[in-house]
């Protein structure tokens, strides 16, 4: 998953694929990350999204970063990094353009005595126009195998011209012997009486196996 730490030789792949309801519509959303090293501190990073059916008037929205991580500190239990990105937004606020950027700082802690780790992620947006916002994702995961990993996430949208939105987000993640795994779970806002129940269904492995 992303994180603070280089992805492992080979590189990352994790594609997603959520199905929920908002405002009594259904709505489906895809996306991926790639993350394919460069050198042992610098890896290349993509995730593109796409959700269909949302209330827009073309019945879709969806976004890209690409971009560069680059590790900061990396210790035996510690890791932290930042990441640079260019953004492209399809639906920008009025007055605003597509284009943008993305930073974002990321941290990590493992617990190897408890199979345990967190990670936090944060993020700040700027769109050509003055539109743009802030993104907090927390993560605290339980791996007590090579087979199992579980995962309880917290992700913060803040954009500054927008409706403010809070999602939790719990999954497992069951791994094969080639490394590949199937990830499922459950997702809903937790801000607001709207709760937008959704299922998470990924799959995780390494760009092109």
């Amino acid at each position: 998953m992303a994180g603070a730490w280089i992805a492992p030789e080979g590189g990352q792949e994790i594609w997603t694929n959520v199905a929920g309801e908002r405002d009594e519509l259904s709505f489906f959303e895809t996306s991926a990350y790639w993350e394919i090293p460069l050198d042992d501190d610098t890896s290349f990073v993509a995730a593109p999204w796409l959700e269909q059916n949302y209330d827009t008037y073309d019945g879709w929205r969806g976004e890209t970063t690409l971009g560069a991580k680059r590790a900061l500190f990396r210790g035996d239990h510690m890791a932290m990094a930042v990441q640079a990105a260019a953004l492209w937004v399809s639906h920008p606020e009025e007055g605003c353009s597509e284009g943008g950027a993305e930073l974002r700082w990321l941290g990590g802690s493992s617990l190897p005595d408890l199979g345990a780790f967190v990670n936090v992620e944060a993020a700040t947006r700027a769109l050509e126009g003055g539109c743009g916002g802030e993104r907090l994702d927390l993560t605290a995961g339980y791996r007590p195998n090579e087979r199992w990993l579980a995962m309880g996430q917290v992700f913060l949208d803040a954009p500054r011209d927008g409706e403010e939105s809070v999602k939790a987000q719990f999954t497992l993640v069951r791994f094969g012997d080639g490394g590949r795994g199937l990830q499922i779970g459950v997702r809903a806002r937790v801000d607001g009486e709207d709760h937008e129940p959704a299922l998470v269904l990924g799959l995780w492995g390494r760009p092109g196996r």
